[in-house]
């Protein structure tokens, strides 16, 4: 399935269910059922270590203090720790969605819509009345957000003014929890300057959970471009605690544009998106687009469908449209395109490539269905003709005798 998985979907990566492996791990270390500081370190690197370094600091301390060199589960689970570990994978954008999540969600709706005694047909309909439900309120949502404002908390904060005007009503209230988390939960204890423009601060937090830990913040001064140790933003898409606490110290008025994603704004759904990331293939690229197309155009013909005016527009628009798209890959640079071109300068006809009968193929004229239903039902159609021959002739015989008996009584 890993290999399947990153054949055909190349923008995602496979990872291991944490829960399977926690539910797993005590009986395969007994350790873990004694020592609590043991199993809180396995626990520290399932999910809460913020890189590599951190990971493997952790992974050596569980092991000093259990004495597990020579378990042999724990070595063949740190040979594939980056298909479960946090940690290893702070690139990806996931959102916080843990694997068990997802599968527990999708099963809460599909229960919630079927039982075990449902037939197929039951299921069909519950699924269908779902996905409507969803779509309303996802309308419903929309609705909301276009037709009224978001009512803000910290009315004197024109960082919150600002991102309040993009993000969605749900969205601005999650940011605007963590940006008074951050006011009020991390403190900067440090701070280095490298030059005029870049700066690092060392920040830390309040919680006792996490008292001692430290959190690099790299910030330019001239494009308000910060990074943080913990890849908040780079894996759940919006800025984390210790960023946020970085630009109220340095009275940022707004966020910039590159740390908010538009799939969380109120325009999400206007414009097409253009995947530009370098470590795509062209397949890759070509065929997110064409998703992207789609869901696009389709959102656009639910849009004007009950408008006249409106789909007179839209067809207008996409006729001029595809005539210069046809003169754009008409003089492109392509080698098929070039020979099309070619083609259309010298008006030369090209003809279908000659057909020739494969070795092996029978020579007789190919016969359509009702012919061939007709061949199957042969025996059937005989049969009946002699039953119906048979009892003709034994009509025939009763006739003949009747005849006789009739002539010996005159």
């Amino acid at each position: 399935m890993t290999v399947a998985i990153g054949r055909v979907l190349g923008t995602t990566r496979h990872r291991l269910c944490q829960w399977h492996i926690c539910k797993k791990a005590p009986s395969k270390v007994p350790t873990f059922n004694n020592d609590r500081s043991v199993r809180n370190c396995f626990y520290h690197c399932m999910s809460k270590c913020d890189s590599e370094e951190e990971f493997n600091r952790y992974w050596h301390e569980m092991i000093t203090k259990g004495g597990l060199h020579n378990n042999r589960w724990l070595g063949d689970l740190y040979n594939i720790r980056r298909r479960w570990s946090t940690a290893f994978n702070k690139d990806v954008l996931d959102l916080g969605i843990l694997s068990t999540q997802r599968s527990e969600s999708a099963n809460n709706c599909l229960h919630g819509c079927s039982k075990t005694t449902s037939s197929l047909v039951e299921c069909f309909l519950g699924m269908e009345k779902l996905v409507a439900l969803w779509r309303r309120n996802e309308r419903d949502e929309d609705f909301r957000c276009s037709n009224s404002a978001v009512s803000l908390r910290y009315k004197m904060s024109v960082l919150l003014k600002h991102i309040s005007k993009q993000y969605t009503k749900k969205m601005y209230a999650t940011f605007e929890k963590t940006f008074m988390e951050a006011l009020l939960g991390v403190n900067v204890v440090d701070e280095n300057r490298y030059d005029d423009r870049n700066i690092l601060y060392i920040t830390t937090q309040n919680d006792s959970v996490d008292a001692g830990k430290r959190w690099y913040v790299n910030y330019n001064s001239a494009t308000s471009i910060a990074q943080c140790s913990c890849c908040g933003f780079e894996t759940k898409g919006i800025l984390c605690q210790h960023i946020l606490r970085i630009y109220n110290l340095r009275n940022a008025r707004q966020i910039p544009n590159l740390y908010v994603l538009k799939r969380f704004t109120l325009n999400a759904r206007k414009g097409i998106y253009l995947p530009d990331t370098p470590s795509l293939t062209d397949h890759e690229s070509n065929l997110i687009f064409r998703n992207h197309l789609m869901r696009f155009s389709y959102d656009l013909a639910r849009q004007v469908e009950n408008s006249k005016i409106a789909k007179e527009h839209v067809v207008s628009a996409m006729n001029a449209l595809a005539v210069k798209v046809g003169n754009l890959v008409v003089n492109g640079d392509h080698c098929v395109e070039g020979y099309v071109r070619e083609c259309k300068k010298t008006n030369v006809d090209v003809d279908d490539p000659p057909t020739k009968r494969p070795k092996g193929a029978p020579s007789a004229r190919m016969k359509d269905h009702w012919e061939r239903a007709n061949r199957k039902q042969k025996p059937r159609n005989l049969f009946n003709l002699y039953l119906v021959t048979y009892a003709l002739l034994l009509l025939l015989q009763i006739e003949v005798l009747i005849l006789v008996l009739i002539i010996f009584r005159l």
